[in-house]
């Protein structure tokens, strides 16, 4: 075990554990429990997904694409309650953590699995979930995503109020640009954005400009370096996720920046990135090129816990 902390703020893995019926303690996927050791302390968010558009990846409805994964983790979770259970504050992170715990949040990604309603998130609350995207990779009911310009329908402010009041925080990662600006003038809280990076390295519409990252920034949110090359360029490795990383500290602050692998949610990682392990050779990776304790305990674990 490492002395490192870990909190990464958005992984798919429930769906795999789902669709490919394998374990959570040992499995070949990107995370799973014996992986997690690695870690001094972890706490990981698990995200649900409406992947709305593909129900050709299995024959179910949308709202089973929530139930079906929450099930067996829960299952999981209840298996292995000597090393994880769920929180969704920060008190919670913190005393699972400190009983060697891996802490596992929840996380909706795309509502289509609550179609859209607002008034199903008091239930979601209820459930542990604590945080939300808007959309996922389709317009819907809420606003647009990331390749559409449409913005934030009546629907979505309702949405993203009621969310808010909740305490579940709101996640832009997904999200059409001008969505996301109708919500910066809405929140009256941090949003962040879990799994995103950088548009001025890698032009592709699911990163963010800067001025995006600056608002996120000004909210008291962060901003999570997503590990898909797709999202960091050709030929990706280490050095470029460091110059994603670099960008969103000179942009964002050193206050608002983390983690958010989309680990087990996509298929191309960088070079030497093969699983949730290699966050400890990215660790040492930074530490050799000059960046500080401090700074990496910041990106690694403290600014995604401060949001909690």
């Amino acid at each position: 075990m490492s002395n490192i902390r870990l909190f990464d703020g958005h992984c798919d893995t429930s769906f795999m554990l789902w669709y490919q019926k394998q374990p959570l303690l040992r499995n070949t996927c990107h995370v799973d429990l014996v992986k997690a050791s690695a870690f001094h302390a972890y706490a990981q968010v698990f995200a649900f997904c409406s992947y709305a558009g593909m129900t050709e990846l299995m024959p179910c409805t949308q709202e089973e694409y929530l139930t079906l994964p929450l099930q067996i983790l829960r299952e999981e979770v209840k298996k292995n309650n000597d090393r994880i259970a769920f929180a969704s504050d920060a008190s919670q992170i913190s005393a699972l953590n400190s009983l060697g715990k891996i802490a596992a949040l929840l996380s909706i990604e795309g509502p289509e699995v609550i179609d859209c309603d607002p008034e199903c998130l008091l239930q979601l609350r209820e459930q542990g979930f604590c945080m939300s995207t808007l959309t996922w990779n389709a317009d819907n009911a809420l606003a647009g995503c990331h390749s559409s310009d449409r913005g934030l329908t009546d629907r979505g402010r309702a949405y993203f109020k009621a969310a808010q009041e909740l305490d579940i925080l709101i996640d832009v990662s997904h999200l059409s640009e001008s969505a996301f600006w109708d919500l910066t003038e809405l929140t009256t809280r941090p949003i962040l954005a879990s799994h995103s990076n950088c548009r001025a390295l890698c032009d592709n519409s699911r990163n963010l400009k800067d001025d995006q990252l600056k608002a996120i920034a000004q909210t008291g949110g962060t901003v999570g370096l997503n590990l898909y090359q797709p999202f960091l360029g050709d030929n990706a490795d280490f050095g470029t996720l460091r110059e994603h990383l670099e960008h969103m500290l000179t942009v964002c602050g050193e206050a608002h920046v983390a983690l958010g692998g989309d680990l087990d949610g996509c298929d191309i990682l960088p070079q030497g990135f093969d699983d949730l392990t290699d966050y400890t050779k990215f660790y040492a990776y930074l530490k050799d090129n000059g960046y500080a304790e401090k700074l990496l305990n910041c990106i690694f674990y403290d600014n995604l816990y401060r949001l909690f």
